[in-house]
């Protein structure tokens, strides 16, 4: 998936989880099961968003990047944005007292923002998670991004939510500002992308060739390729591998892929290497065996099993040596 399409679902996902978030909100509301008061209106639609959108973002990434869905990992994902969700709207609780006692429609506004705006970032941290091992920033990332998304999207709520359909458009626009916000965020602030371009195994071949499979990379990024899938107690809620690759002569922990500085390295995963260093399974950068970290520059083609991936870099940089350890 390009990371054009990625945008593209992820901003489907907030919009439905906003959605699915308006109508279950409204439902428990007419079932009377939470008293009608403006506090516990706002702590049922922030718990219900951060779980929809926690766990239907573990079920977008790994239905596109991984082998499978594993249930476990989708329940720890909803799990975290219903806790995000609520901590949201607690701590909105008391930010909103300034605002509370004013009736203008500039402090309503202001109000409903904040609410989104915490509730969107808090979100957006336990997103990031998921990738805490590739690069710790990634959390940082998503909490700004949620936040920016967030609080765009309250602007928009309080300024639609009057009758139901507003109101469900209101929950649609505010999801879609929290998930694009999050997504966005590494998008713009990548400084290069690891392509797939074709392989001679049909599984991966299929998975990834059409559209052509893209992976964000960021400085401070470490990504472990390979081919073992989300097997059942290897991982909660990160996966097994960062870059999955289903090839037969793709090593379960093939390659890594890692950063030192500003500049982006690939070397052996030791679970690959011989006792001599060799490669027990093809791994090449340019037709060139990689024995030790090798620095990648934009364009190399990399070679991992019967599978060819391209590098691409924002900027170009001289070729040194590293002795960095980045085994995993």
């Amino acid at each position: 998936m390009t990371l054009k399409q990625t945008v593209y679902f992820m901003a489907l996902v907030g919009a439905i989880a906003g959605l699915c978030c308006w109508a279950i909100q409204s439902w428990v509301g007419d079932l009377n099961v939470v008293p009608p008061s403006e506090t516990a209106f706002t702590i049922v639609a922030t718990a219900l968003m951060g779980a929809l959108i926690g766990g239907m973002t573990v079920v977008f990434a790994d239905r596109w990047t991984s082998d499978r869905i594993v249930p476990l990992a989708v329940v720890a994902g909803t799990a975290l944005g219903m806790l995000a969700g609520l901590i949201a709207g607690l701590l909105w609780f008391p930010l909103s007292g300034v605002t509370q006692a004013s009736t203008s429609g500039a402090a309503n506004a202001f109000d409903e923002s904040l609410e989104w705006l915490i509730a969107g970032g808090l979100i957006g941290f336990v997103t990031g998670l998921r990738w805490f091992g590739v690069n710790r920033l990634r959390c940082v990332h998503a909490l700004c991004g949620g936040l920016i998304g967030g609080g765009l999207g309250g602007v928009l709520f309080s300024f639609l939510g009057g009758n139901d359909a507003f109101q469900a458009l209101a929950f649609m626009l505010s999801g879609m500002g929290i998930t694009l916000g999050v997504v966005l965020a590494p998008v713009l602030l990548r400084d290069g992308v690891l392509r797939f371009i074709s392989s001679a195994d049909p599984r991966a071949q299929n998975k990834y060739g059409s559209p052509q499979q893209e992976w964000i990379i960021q400085t401070g990024d470490r990504y472990v390729i390979g081919s073992q899938g989300a097997e059942r107690g290897m991982t909660m809620y990160a996966r097994a591998v960062d870059v999955y690759i289903p090839d037969a002569m793709v090593a379960k922990r093939h390659a890594i892929l890692f950063t030192n500085g500003k500049r982006f390295y690939l070397q052996q995963h030791p679970d690959n290497a011989g006792p001599h260093g060799q490669p027990l399974s093809a791994l090449q950068v340019n037709r060139t065996n990689v024995t030790s970290p090798r620095e990648l520059r934009d364009g190399d083609e990399i070679v991992l099993g019967q599978t060819l991936l391209r590098f691409s870099s924002r900027k170009q940089t001289p070729g040194g040596a590293v002795s960095a350890g980045a085994s995993r």
